[in-house]
């Protein structure tokens, strides 16, 4: 009984490193990172949390309606230590991202490579520090 225990405790203890482990994906699972696309739209709200930042923007379609797109990136943490907090970015602001698709059709979002505001030239890169 003390050996079949034993086991069953090694087995429960695999299983909470194997399932956190599992969770996290690959960038490459959910976007096209051979391609890159350009979306300009206005900011309609920056979801400063984790795990990644987000921010949804309006983005007008050829019928002249806006569509939202979710534009993902990096971690709160990252943009912290970058000097920047969730103010940087508020609804309203005009922008102009370049990204990765998503590989699922019709699925309106993209990964950000960069991020620029035309309106006072801020910038911003979804690209890790080396």
């Amino acid at each position: 009984m003390n050996a079949r225990n034993g086991c069953i405790a090694i087995f429960l203890g695999l299983l909470l490193v194997i399932v956190p482990a599992h969770a996290h994906h690959s960038w490459a699972g959910i976007y096209n990172t051979e391609k890159n696309i350009i979306v300009e739209g206005v900011v309609a709200e920056f979801l400063f949390r984790s795990p990644h930042l987000a921010l949804l923007i309006d983005v007008g379609n050829a019928a002249g309606d806006a569509e939202q797109w979710t534009v993902e990136w990096g971690s709160p943490r990252r943009m912290r230590e970058a000097g920047y907090d969730e103010a940087v970015l508020q609804p309203g602001d005009e922008v102009a991202v370049t990204g990765q698709p998503a590989w699922t059709p019709g699925r309106k979002s993209v990964r950000m490579r960069s991020l620029m505001r035309p309106t006072d030239g801020f910038s911003l890169t979804g690209r890790r520090r080396r």
